[in-house]
Parts: structure tokens; sequence; C-alpha cells
């Protein structure tokens, strides 16, 4: 028997499975590349993370296993944003938190999800056997909360919402995301992933409701994507069944160390943010300044553009510019986004390098 015969209906739907030498033609030449796809923050100074990380090592010993279900992470998190410990659940990177929410909360039922936004909330969904249910934004990319609360059905068990978005870039006011909170009585997810980016975070509100959780990373301010590190803020009841869960040790030492480090110098990584927020300003004015593309306003660390001649295709500039030795996202396939391309914000001397390819590019 064909082994793939045993596999349920719903994960095959949700599965695209990459064997052998196609896996790793993917990552093909990615070091002579600017990678400027995956958001992650390359203004964080290599250096002191560095450093850092030597610091996380030496406090570690690699033959014992790390302090279960993240327990160490969790302490640092809870005295750095000020919330108790048992209203923090740490995983293996968000996406892990992300898996088991749709495991524990969503099953076999159903979740709404504001789109066009990260395309891991269907793709947990379905892997749990659950079905996604669709509710678009509104045309300037905000939250169209009328339409959420419209989509509920019996069947609703999670709301996810993206803020600030990605790919758009844009946070959702806060008043309109309490409001799908307030109106909905089904968990709300936020995913903040790229609010230390952005005016405001609703971590501490999500302590406050009984249906609400705030889902954050230390991949993208603190720039620790290589170690998978995120975690949820919510009340101890929803913390407590994500945990109970979670396997006993998801979370490695050294990440769990470089949390409490890293947090112990916020202060240098505010700076860092800073930054990249200065940075975000300069890449959108060189952006603005490029014929043929419309360039949206961002809140995070990345930025969201379409390609405006109806002669050329997204995937051909975005092949273009890796000809260039420039990696971005073609995001053109979602819905609303149309010719859409997403650039992360770099150090200045990539920012202003890309701008010049993308003049080139455009020109073919």
């Amino acid at each position: 028997m064909d082994p793939g015969e045993l596999i349920d209906p719903k994960v095959k739907e949700t599965l695209r499975p990459k064997l052998g030498k196609e896996f790793y033609d993917e990552t093909a030449g990615y070091a002579s590349v600017v990678r400027m796809g995956l958001n992650e923050n390359m203004v964080v100074d290599s250096g002191f993370a560095s450093m850092l990380l030597e610091e996380a090592a030496k406090r570690t010993d690699p033959r014992r296993y790390p302090a279960p279900k993240g327990a160490c992470a969790i302490k640092a998190i809870s005295e750095g944003i000020g919330v108790w410990e048992d209203e923090v659940v740490v995983g293996n990177g968000a996406d892990e938190i992300l898996d088991i929410i749709c495991k524990v909360y969503v099953g076999s039922g159903e979740a709404i999800v504001a789109e066009p936004t990260f395309e891991m909330y269907r793709f947990y969904i379905g892997l749990g056997r659950g079905s996604a249910r669709t509710s678009m934004l509104t045309k300037d990319f905000g939250l169209d909360v009328e339409g959420i609360l419209a989509s509920i059905t019996d069947e609703t068990k999670v709301i996810f919402i993206c803020s600030p978005n990605n790919p758009t870039g844009k946070q959702f006011s806060k008043d309109d995301i309490l409001k799908v909170v307030e109106e909905s009585d089904r968990l709300v997810v936020v995913d903040e992933a790229y609010s230390d980016f952005a005016p405001y975070s609703l971590c501490r509100e999500s302590t406050r409701y009984q249906n609400m959780l705030v889902l954050r990373t230390f991949s993208k301010a603190f720039g620790l994507a290589g170690l998978r590190l995120g975690y949820a803020v919510s009340t101890n009841e929803t913390t407590c069944w994500l945990r109970a869960a979670q396997s006993p040790f998801n979370v490695n030492a050294v990440a769990q160390e470089m949390a409490r480090l890293v947090l112990e110098n916020n202060k240098i990584y505010e700076e860092y943010v800073k930054k990249t927020i200065e940075e975000r300003a300069y890449l959108k004015a060189e952006l603005d300044d490029v014929n043929g593309i419309e360039a949206f306003e961002s809140d995070a660390n990345f930025i969201l553009f379409r390609v405006l001649s109806k002669d050329l295709r997204s995937a051909d500039v975005v092949a273009r510019l890796k000809g260039a030795g420039f990696e971005v996202r073609d995001r053109g396939a979602l819905p609303m986004l149309e010719n859409c391309i997403r650039v992360t914000v770099s150090t200045r001397q990539n920012n202003m390098r890309f701008a010049g390819e993308l003049v080139k590019a455009l020109r073919g």
C-alpha cells in the first residue's frame, strides 16, 4: 500500500510535500543573495547578538534537558513586559503556538481569518483538520469589523487577526480589534509579531479579556529568527490549556537564556527598533521616487508595493531582482494584492542598493 493513502484527506489538502533535491534547490545560492524577503532584522548588530549568544551558551549545559515548557523564558518575559508568569506560554517559534491553538481550540471546527494575511494560519488550521473562513479587509487594508462579526457561525472557534498585518504592513485600529473581542464571544488571536515597530501593543489588554490572546515573537525586533522563540499572552485559563498540549522540552536551553539576555538589554534593542523605523522611512521615500510602483505605508519592518504596469508581472520583477542578488517575496497571488511585492527593511546600504536594482528590474 502507498503510505500516502493512509493520510487524512483534510491534511492532504493542506500539505504540499517537497521531496529530495527539489527541497534543497530552494536554498541553493542563498548565501550569495541579500535576503530581504523573510523579514529578518539585519539592523540588529551581528557582533552584539553573537556576544550575547556566546554568553547564553556559557550559561547552559548541553548535556541537560532545558527548563520544561520554556519556564526560564517565561520568567524573563513576565518580568520584562509586566504580566504574571501563568499568563505567558512560550513556544519553539510563534508557529508552535499557532499549531497548538489550532489543535486545542479549532480542531475540526472553523476559524475566521482576516485576509489577505499570513498564510500559516490556514496551514495550521488545515493541518488540525479544521476549516478556514475568509473575512476580507477593507479597500484601504483596514479591519472589516462588521464583516468578521457577520462571518461567525456556530462552528467558529477562533478569529485570527494579524496586526500589524503581514504582508500589508498596516496596524489595525485598537478600537476595531477590541470590538471584535468584545462582541464575538470567540477566542480572538492577535498576532503582534511586528508590533515593536508600530504605535501600540495589546499585550496587557489580552489578560483582561477571557477570549483574547496576543502572539509575540523574538524573531523580529530582537533579531533571533534563527533561535525560534515565540510567546503568547492571555488569561491563565487559556495559557494553561496551551501549555498542557506542549511537549515537555519544547524550547531549547540556549534560546531560553537568550530571551533572558536580550530582555536584560532591552534598552539597546529599543535603539535597534528606532533605527529600523528610520530605515523604513528611508526605504519608503526611495520607493516613492521609483516610477511604475505604488508603495504602501507600513507599521512593520517591511514594505509592500504594487507594480503598476499591466505588461509586467510581480513574479517577473522578483525573478529579475533575484538575478541581481536580492531575494524578496512575491505576494501577487494573494487576494487584493495583484502584482504586489513585499520587501524587508534592511541596512542603509542594502536599502539603497535595492532601490537601484528595482529601477533596473522594472525596466527589464
